[in-house]
């Protein structure tokens, strides 16, 4: 397991979801959300996901191209919005139109519901290799989610060590944190 997963697995281990929440697992066929947090048994749990993921091991409920923000005709209206909770993970590196993505989201999810998500800033880029788009601050995270009707509550580092392919650039001196490799963010639907 990589360091930023390790990292990723120890941020959500202690995030609970509340009985009756309505919860959306983004990205989640390969890797589902609801087998690594906890959970109320009367939670309802649904994932959207694209029609052929590159590694399924559940079948997605909906099926979505964040990208163009639009889902796959028939789809029972119950299932695209009134969600509490959504969880995005380690999916916005293939998002190459984040605010489509993000709006989309925010669609989903009711007033005052909480996403969390993760974002990559330094990380190599890995498989499907020809979807793997973008790399995000922290500042600019915070920048599309805010753009996109979301509050951020909480952001936590991913730490790592300077990447020594980058030597001799010249890093910001008034930033504090260039240890940071990417972020996750706890936000809120406005």
């Amino acid at each position: 397991m990589s360091k930023t997963r390790e990292q990723l697995e120890n941020w959500i281990e202690d995030i609970q979801v509340g009985d009756n929440d309505k919860v959306l697992d983004i990205g989640g066929s390969q890797l589902p959300v609801n087998k690594r947090i906890r959970f109320s048994d009367t939670a309802v749990f649904k994932i959207l996901d694209l029609e052929k993921p590159h590694h399924c091991v559940k079948e997605p409920d909906i099926i979505c191209d964040l990208n163009k923000g639009y889902f796959e005709e028939g789809t029972d209206p119950n299932l695209l919005t009134g969600y509490d909770v959504a969880f995005c993970l380690e999916v916005t590196e293939y998002l190459y139109d984040p605010i489509v993505a993000l709006e989309t989201i925010a669609s989903m999810l009711k007033s005052e519901g909480v996403l969390y998500i993760s974002f990559h800033f330094i990380y190599p880029v890995h498989n499907p290799k020809e979807f793997d788009y973008l790399r995000y601050t922290p500042i600019g995270a915070k920048k599309i989610l805010e753009k996109t009707g979301f509050e951020v509550v909480e952001i936590t580092p991913r730490l790592g060590e300077w990447n020594p392919m980058m030597d001799g650039m010249k890093p910001s001196r008034d930033y504090n944190s260039h240890d940071w490799v990417g972020c996750l963010i706890k936000a809120k639907k406005l």
